[in-house]
């Protein structure tokens, strides 16, 4: 895998020598994961070099080999150091960095030593479409996730804080497998869930609340990533006409997903469900984004997206509505975009219900 991936890396148009400082691209290509790095790719050659220090020379060896990348591995101790060697792998030769993946102050000092070419490094259309071996990984990484919330919701949520849901289902997460969580669980219960990205506390869950989890499990570095609103109890009239307007809205975002289809337009599916009932200015944010190494990937499914889907990439349909006061609704899917109907990675219900009291046992 990692051997066709240097050949398409290779294929793209730009300067001869290519540096990468994203972990995850550097992962990708490579097959490093561990915690800092600089890669050197030579498109002409179809090789690279990848630069660590002490504390990952030996990890390096071992995963790059079993990859079967095309990259030697080269020990330097200092940020100078990195730079003395890109010097000398640079060969005179122009240096592609993507002024996106480096800050200003590491872009002025690679400037100060090798001559610079800003150019897109192409790894995030790279990355788009995934292969088995990816697919598998989300796919295990959906059924932890799965698993973990049917485990915690049969518990009940009802006297229980955010905090403590979310710490249950972080747990489980991991003893089910996962290497750790995807990104920082969401629990947010009652009024709490107008905020999208509400950061669990020490509110109790009760009768009467719709309690939205956005949660995800990493395995073998790819990762899942699913909302599901859970009903406590009986929901007032409010919450119970929100709830099945994203379902709809959901249905319809997942119905336009299809190889070809421009981002915009799944957009545009889901938020003509909230127009229609005049509750398009609740949808605060787009309809979906990749996944992949990374929690947010390329493309970004909102108003703008003019970006066709590809077959074979893996993004979310999540609209949501949210109002001050009440609370909010969220119902995220991770699909693989087919030339068909999209593959749904996450299964778990979308009417999923807990008693309105605490368990008594």
């Amino acid at each position: 895998m990692t051997l066709r991936r240097a050949i398409s890396v290779a294929g793209l148009d730009g300067a001869p020598t290519v540096l990468l400082s994203r972990l995850d691209d550097i992962r990708w290509l490579t097959g490093f994961t561990g915690g800092t790095a600089t890669a050197l790719f030579d498109r002409e050659k179809r090789s690279g070099t990848l630069l660590v220090d002490g504390r990952y020379a030996g990890r390096a060896r071992d995963e790059v080999a079993a990859s079967g990348a095309p990259f030697e591995i080269r020990e330097v101790r200092t940020a100078s150091a990195t730079d003395d060697a890109v010097l000398v792998l640079a060969a005179g030769r122009g240096v592609g960095v993507d002024p996106s993946h480096v800050t200003a102050e590491r872009m002025s000092a690679l400037e100060s030593r090798v001559q610079v070419v800003r150019e897109r490094s192409g790894l995030d259309e790279l990355r788009r479409v995934k292969d088995t071996d990816e697919l598998d990984a989300i796919r295990d990484a959906c059924r932890i996730a799965d698993a973990a919330l049917a485990a915690v919701v049969a518990d009940g949520l009802a006297g229980r804080t955010e905090r403590a849901v979310r710490n249950r289902l972080e747990w489980e997460m991991r003893e089910r497998g996962a290497d750790d969580v995807a990104f920082a669980t969401i629990v947010a219960t009652g009024p709490n869930g107008a905020r999208p990205h509400h950061e669990p506390g020490d509110d109790l869950i009760g009768a009467g609340h719709a309690v939205v989890i956005d949660m995800g499990a990493r395995v073998r570095g790819y990762r899942s990533d699913m909302t599901r609103t859970i009903t406590v109890g009986t929901l007032g009239r409010d919450l119970a006409e929100m709830l099945e307007t994203v379902r709809e809205a959901q249905a319809a975002g997942l119905s336009s997903v299809r190889a070809g289809v421009e981002g915009r337009a799944v957009d545009a599916a889901a938020r003509s469900v909230f127009a229609m009932a005049e509750l398009e200015h609740e949808y605060l944010h787009g309809t979906g984004h990749g996944v992949g190494l990374a929690i947010h990937e390329f493309p970004i499914l909102g108003p703008s997206c003019e970006t066709r889907l590809l077959a074979g990439e893996v993004v979310t349909v999540e609209p949501g509505l949210y109002r001050e006061g009440v609370g909010g609704v969220r119902i995220e899917d991770l699909v693989v975009v087919t030339g068909s109907d999209p593959v749904i990675l996450t299964a778990s219900a979308k009417d999923l219900s807990c008693p309105p009291s605490a368990p008594t046992i």
